[in-house]
């Protein structure tokens, strides 16, 4: 397999030579060739070959016969694919974590843009079908590639990005709702404001006080974090109403969050006044919060499927099932069941700690919650799973 992969680069190498292709890697990306996981996707479009360049990272763990989760992780402005893999994916150990959760990492390579006169991702939808004119459909055929070639769960495929990767992250929400099931942002901006959902797209965002590339307020050139956080509100059909704030890391960090009444409506804040002992600042953001890594907690987002889940659901695993009133809710629940005998119930945090634990005897069943926090739970009866919100 490595010669075949090493055969097919060299291959790639001498082609873009002979026909005088468009290069989408740019002179100081060049590197990208050497990495051990390099890959690319070429396109001929009028004679000019297209070369479009990513590494791609497969956790220790993956089966072939289980459908697998996806993620694309965006470098920033001026940045390389082989770069953000090794310090992303190897310093900020997010190769580790898909490991320890089981998901493929791509990490795609920007087109060199000489009007910038540097990698840069170009948000918006051009509607062509070229890999170069257009990153929508670049990355889009990204994913058809490595569905191709792994078995890849396409209802568990997300975006996220730094700076400018994070501006991509946002126009994959507004262009492609339909393939993306989530999406996260490190220290991003939002420039790509035509959107056309076909379905709410949850949004995870992490973004510092002292940002002095894309300011917290923004400025002549970018919306402010707040004008972006409502943005995703009306545009997923979320009230501002739901806003649950929670002050974290001693007051450092505050998580917002924003949950709608529809399924996958939700939108969450991280703003970072401090980490490392510094003011937030233009990072990808790796000091743990309430001791959980924020690689960590994005992923969390992705996976925990963020409807407010109002009405009954059947859970796989069992044939019981459940409704859960009010929800969100503020200082109790009541459950109703098809359940005729006792069953046993518990609440975990996100993170899965059991909080709270007990057997209910007959339903319905009212369950005092007023010693919780403000937070999103997961309810557990009988092996059927909700997800509880409680709000302020």
């Amino acid at each position: 397999m490595e010669y075949l992969t090493t055969l097919k680069n060299i291959l790639i190498g001498i082609l873009t030579f002979l026909v005088a292709p468009v290069f989408c890697q740019t002179q100081n990306c060049e590197h990208n060739l050497n990495h051990p996981n390099y890959h690319s996707i070429v396109q001929v479009v009028s004679s000019e070959t297209i070369v479009r360049e990513y590494i791609l990272y497969v956790p220790t763990n993956y089966d072939a016969a289980t459908a697998t989760p996806l993620v694309i992780n965006m470098h920033g402005f001026g940045g390389c694919a082989a770069d953000h893999a090794e310090e992303i994916g190897g310093f900020y150990n997010f190769n580790d974590l898909a490991d320890q959760e089981n998901f493929i990492v791509a990490y795609p390579q920007g087109a060199w843009r000489p009007e910038k006169d540097d990698t840069y991702w170009e948000p918006g939808d051009t509607g062509v079908e070229n890999l170069y004119d257009n990153d929508v459909y670049f990355l889009e055929q990204l994913v058809s590639e490595i569905d191709i070639e792994y078995n890849v769960d396409m209802n568990k495929v997300f975006a996220c990005g730094y700076s400018n990767g994070g501006m991509m992250a946002y126009s994959l929400a507004c262009n492609s709702s339909s393939l993306f099931s989530g999406i996260g942002i490190m220290s991003g901006a939002l420039l790509d404001d035509d959107c056309t959902l076909d379905n709410p797209v949850p949004i995870i965002t992490f973004h510092g006080v002292a940002d002095f590339v894309l300011p917290y307020n923004g400025d002549q050139w970018y919306a402010s974090v707040e004008e972006t956080i409502n943005f995703w509100l009306d545009q997923n059909n979320i009230p501002q109403s739901s806003l649950v704030s929670t002050e974290l890391n001693n007051g450092d960090v505050v998580r917002d969050e924003y949950i709608g009444d529809t399924e996958n409506s939700c939108v969450t804040l991280y703003t970072i006044h401090e980490e490392w002992g510094d003011a937030g600042g233009h990072v990808w953001f790796s000091d743990d919060i309430d001791g959980t890594n924020p690689s960590q907690i994005m992923w969390d987002f992705f996976n925990g499927n963020c409807s407010p889940l109002t009405s009954t659901e059947e859970s796989v695993e069992s044939n019981l099932t459940l409704k859960i009133q009010p929800n969100p809710f503020s200082n109790f629940i009541n459950i109703t069941s098809n359940s005729s005998t006792s069953q046993v119930f518990s609440i975990s945090n996100l993170q899965g700690i059991s909080l709270i634990s007990g057997t209910i005897n007959a339903f319905p069943y009212t369950l005092e919650l007023n010693d919780l926090p403000p937070n999103i739970y997961i309810l557990n009866v009988g092996g059927t799973i909700q997800k509880l919100i409680k709000r302020e």
